[in-house]
């Protein structure tokens, strides 16, 4: 395979799991004579020699285009020995996210699944972008996508390219409730589709699809007032272009409203959502925007507004329909409705929550629950607190892999000579569980009173109080 002799540089700054990304537009590059860099539209690590960059997108490239001739389609993750690319094809663009080989391979495949639809939800299609803006201008873009994904999630939640969950112990469900209704009266104003509500990298409340959460929490994750680190966030970068207001609208304080961009069935979904929307305004929601061709995979896209609410460490994300922006009196409703309320939840999760992150005083028990249908990851678990944290981490990432390539399996046990993790899932969720403290006792050999096996157990108890019933 020619691509087995290319290997990629690795990014300074960044992370250990990742390598590259790069966007390669193959229609530039079809005769003989054309050279490689006139299709390499973006490339990250920006500071890699061209020469390392043109070879890595030729032999990719190449690699691609001979697997698709032969197989009759492109393939979705390519292997090297201690890398993997995860690939993904559309049209004359490819898009190559280049990976540790120890990453699973769903969760890179899913990396750079998010950095495309990033860039799609806040530019709209790919061709029309290259088509109407500066090279320059779309580089920031792709820059602020690539330092989200690298900065903004722990070792655990990688593993799972998850959302974060806020820990349902450490807030009464009061709070919850309140965060629910904040948005269901947004719903009630002419044009709001559906939002969720997040607090510094946490999600709090959110009515919108796991896909659109992720990409919204891009807003809390950039613009961070207080200085506070959300969970690792990059900095606020092209501020004044996320703040400006569609078509000049004069918003109120704290609050900006930025154009995005929908799938056809995306949009379809929120507009039949909502059972409030039979008590709105005279009117109803609004007609459908108009849709733009040429999104992921040929689907359409449709314009919408995103209204974004900032109280502190607190967001409010609102999705509408794009007359919302034009509607001073909507956008009215939508702030005095909910700014009291706003400002009561920052107020009571500041005082509640840990300021530093999690609870300093370590539990003496480590888990990992991971909801697949909503994407939710909640744990008790402090990323890289020690060599015991690492071995949780890598045998989360070993049997999360075997869950994926084993699908009758419903319950592992692994263990070292220091410590042992139950792992169990069903058909939409999965949960592991680490006992720490004591030294577990461990014979060398299968032995009934391995303490390894009371794992499942204990699991089942301790996990209650987080509502995750194993039972």
């Amino acid at each position: 395979m020619a691509a087995a002799q290319a290997e990629p540089p690795a990014a300074a700054a960044a992370a250990a799991w990742w390598n590259c990304f790069f966007l390669f537009d193959g229609s530039k590059v079809k005769e003989e004579g054309d050279p490689t860099q006139a299709g390499i539209c973006y490339f990250s690590p920006r500071q890699t020699p061209l020469g390392q960059q043109e070879l890595l997108c030729s032999q990719v490239a190449g690699v691609v285009r001979w697997m698709a001739e032969i197989s009759g389609s492109p393939p979705q993750l390519i292997r090297l020995r201690k890398l993997k690319f995860a690939v993904r094809v559309e049209g004359s663009y490819l898009w190559v996210l280049g990976c540790a080989a120890d990453l699973p391979d769903t969760s890179c495949q899913s990396f750079l699944d998010l950095l495309i639809g990033l860039f799609c939800f806040y530019n709209g299609s790919l061709p029309q972008a290259y088509k109407e803006r500066l090279r320059e201008e779309l580089d920031r873009e792709w820059e602020r996508y690539v330092r989200h994904v690298q900065h903004n999630t722990s070792d655990l939640h990688r593993i799972f390219n998850s959302l974060w969950a806020m820990d349902k112990t450490k807030v009464t469900p009061a709070r919850f409730l309140k965060a629910a209704l904040i948005l269901q009266t947004c719903q009630r104003a002419l044009h709001v589709l559906a939002g969720c509500i997040s607090y510094k990298g946490l999600v709090v409340s959110t009515q919108l699809p796991p896909g659109l959460t992720a990409k919204v929490l891009l807003q809390e994750a950039e613009a961070n007032p207080e200085g506070l680190p959300a969970n690792g966030g990059g900095q606020l970068q092209d501020q004044e272009r996320i703040q400006l207001p569609l078509e000049g609208s004069c918003l109120p304080q704290g609050v900006h409203i930025t154009p995005v961009y929908l799938l056809e069935n995306e949009a379809a979904a929120l507009r039949d959502f909502p059972l409030e929307w039979m008590a709105r305004s005279p009117g109803g929601p609004g007609a459908a925007s108009a849709a733009i061709s040429n999104g992921p995979g040929g689907a359409a896209l449709v314009r919408m507004a995103l209204y974004v609410h900032r109280v502190r460490g607190l967001v409010l994300a609102l999705l509408a329909e794009e007359p919302f922006a034009e509607s001073e009196g909507s956008i009215e409703d939508v702030y005095h409705s909910s700014l009291a309320s706003l400002n009561g939840l920052e107020v009571h999760l500041k005082e509640t929550l840990p300021k530093d992150g999690p609870s300093s005083v370590k539990s003496s028990y480590g888990f990992a629950h991971y909801d697949s249908i909503q994407n939710v990851l909640t744990a008790n678990f402090l990323p890289a607190a020690g060599p015991q944290d690492q071995h949780f981490l890598r045998a989360v990432s070993l049997l999360h892999t075997d869950f994926h390539q084993l699908p009758t399996v419903s319950e592992i046990t692994v263990r070292n000579a220091s410590t042992a993790v139950y792992a169990c899932r069903n058909a939409v969720q999965e949960t592991y569980f680490q006992q720490l403290g004591s030294p577990l006792r461990n014979s060398g050999a299968p032995n009934p009173r391995d303490s390894a096996f009371t794992l499942p157990s204990r699991a089942k108890q301790k996990l209650l109080k987080h509502g995750v019933n194993l039972l």
